[in-house]
């Protein structure tokens, strides 16, 4: 690959040969040459060698060349004596990227401070670039210099000038729809957010309001910002380097383990651990590890057994890593969820109603395996189904259901399964000793099963329907006891809810005698809501509660290592094209 030097090194001896002969002045041959380079180098194809990571170039298409254009390719970050104030605030924003779980030298930072301090003769690093006018070298030697035509420097101005614009749009997207694309996956639908990032940058660049330009970029949820806060409290403590805990721990025991469990647990935030007397397991240890468990989803017993034990001794990149990759799904997030919506978290299986930022029903929920994913996506409740039936869906039919028809001669009705011959409304409705079942597979599958109406259908009592090309949708069950387990992945996909009546209820802002009437009725019905009400399904493997307490779930469905692996990956390219 073409390095960019070259390329600029390449375009400014013909530029060079262009404005050899002019009457203009010092300034405007120099400009001159400066808006040539600039205009070639930025073209679409050229620019591509700035943008190492193939979704970013995707993604901003020709945003680059027209940001440039628009400016009628002058200078965007530098004039000929000094940089502007804008790249001062740039590198600033680029060198807190940390915070927003991106890493800094993801974008070029190191070859920027280096043309800096070549350019213009400046110590550029972090804290001394705040001193940039008084470090500059105003003596006479100096602007001489600075007048000479010197090749590699105009080179280098334009190098530098596309390498910041460059650093900028690359953050801003990654910043506002994130660094890898989820939509890979048939589980994961995101609608991406969307923006002129040019046209950001521009208007930014105006109004000398870099910063606040990239923080407009960031997701507005409150829970990004929560996250971002833990993370920044978590980097902090980086540096406290505890042995792990060797072995499991209850109340009342003493010595070097308990000192060392007290200080991981010390580590997190509302422990309220007691720690001067460090080697006794005392009450306010045994409430720690309490709060430890619950914000870990775990039966909170006070002791530290093999599971505690294993979590406690994770260490911290660990749940800094947990905490960057759930900030970077919030950036594949809808810019706003709304005053009121349904919120259904797959790794906690919980269910939430939430209105102005309070839960005012929350209940548990079971979510599909990990062969039948539950999907993650965002949709709208549009109404309640009552005594509903389930049509089989083809693939559970002839996987799970036609092995058993053939062995069991009543398995259709001795279940309440209708059997029909196609899918057609005028469909002929079977017996299922109608069929020579020895015949069917796969291939020449072409039934439709269905369940009816009744207490023991697989829907339970209540559906509630949001239509969507994935077929989800929230209902009952009459498998109550399965919500008592600590892990819930039972379903096809589907999420089946604790509390259907109470939710009901709430959708539909009825009491609970008129919800009684219409299951009693054993008659399918349909009642639409009044109200439309937005649902969101998503997968948060860590979130700051409404106590503001951190909270953390194992990754069930292996998206995190997932989403992580891809994001190495991505670093990896962007680190070799440097």
């Amino acid at each position: 690959m073409i390095k960019p030097q070259q390329i600029i090194l390449l375009l400014f001896f013909i530029c060079l040969a262009l404005f050899s002969c002019s009457n203009k002045t010092d300034f405007e041959i120099k400009n001159d040459k400066i808006r040539s380079l600039i205009k070639i180098g930025s073209d679409s194809i050229n620019a591509q060698t700035y943008f190492p990571d193939k979704d970013v170039r995707n993604y901003l298409h020709g945003e680059f060349d027209d940001f440039y254009k628009e400016r009628e390719y002058n200078l965007a970050w530098l004039n000929f004596e000094e940089p502007e104030k804008q790249a001062d605030e740039l590198l600033e924003a680029l060198d807190n990227a940390a915070e927003n779980g991106l890493k800094p030298e993801n974008y070029d930072t190191k070859e920027i401070e280096e043309l800096l301090s070549s350019i213009y003769n400046i110590e550029s690093q972090k804290l001394r670039r705040k001193k940039w006018r008084r470090k500059l070298i105003k003596t006479k030697k100096f602007k001489e210099k600075m007048r000479e035509e010197d090749t590699v420097r105009f080179k280098d101005i334009a190098q530098l000038d596309f390498l910041l614009t460059a650093s900028y749009l690359t953050y801003s997207s990654h910043l506002l729809s994130g660094r890898i694309d989820p939509n890979e996956k048939e589980e994961w639908f995101a609608p991406r957010r969307k923006k002129d990032l040019s046209e950001h940058l521009a208007k930014a660049i105006k109004q000398n309001e870099i910063k606040e330009s990239l923080k407009e970029l960031e997701p507005s949820h409150k829970q990004y910002a929560l996250l971002r806060d833990y993370l920044v409290y978590l980097r902090q403590a980086l540096g406290n380097d505890i042995p792990e805990i060797g072995q499991p721990l209850q109340a009342n025991d003493q010595g070097y383990e308990v000192v060392k469990a007290k200080k991981r647990l010390a580590l997190w935030k509302n422990t309220d651990i007691n720690l001067e007397d460090s080697t006794v397991y005392d009450k306010s240890t045994t409430e720690a590890v309490k709060r430890f468990q619950t914000i870990n989803g775990l039966e909170p017993t006070g002791e530290i057994d093999q599971k505690t034990l294993a979590l406690l001794n994770m260490p911290l990149f660990y749940w800094i890593d947990k905490i960057e990759t759930n900030m970077e799904r919030m950036r594949w997030l809808q810019q706003d969820f709304g005053d009121q919506y349904i919120l259904v978290n797959i790794p906690a299986y919980e269910l939430k109603v939430m209105r102005k930022n309070k839960a005012e029903l929350s209940m548990k929920v079971i979510v599909g395996t990990n062969y039948k994913k539950t999907p993650v996506f965002s949709d709208t409740l549009e109404y309640v189904v009552f005594n509903p039936t389930w049509t089989v869906p083809t693939e559970i039919a002839i996987e799970e259901m036609l092995p058993r028809i053939k062995k069991e001669k009543d398995y259709l009705e001795s279940r309440n399964l209708q059997l029909y011959d196609g899918w057609s409304i005028n469909s002929e409705q079977l017996k299922q000793k109608d069929v020579d079942w020895d015949d069917i597979d796969s291939t020449n599958w072409t039934f439709r099963i269905v369940e009816a109406p009744g207490p023991t259908n697989s829907l339970g009592r209540i559906k509630f329907m949001m239509p969507n090309s994935q077929f989800i949708y929230l209902h009952d069950t009459p498998a109550h006891h399965l919500f008592y387990r600590k892990e819930r992945t039972f379903s096809h996909g589907c999420i089946r809810v604790e509390k259907p009546l109470e939710l009901a209820e709430y959708v539909l802002d009825w009491d609970r005698k008129k919800i009684n009437k219409y299951i009693d009725s054993e008659k399918t019905q349909n009642v639409i809501l009044d109200e439309e009400i937005p649902v969101h399904i998503v997968y948060w493997s860590a979130w700051v509660d409404e106590n503001g307490l951190i909270n953390f779930r194992e990754d069930i469905y292996h998206h995190d290592q997932t989403h992580q692996e891809k994001i190495r990956l991505k670093e990896k390219i962007i680190a070799y094209a440097e």
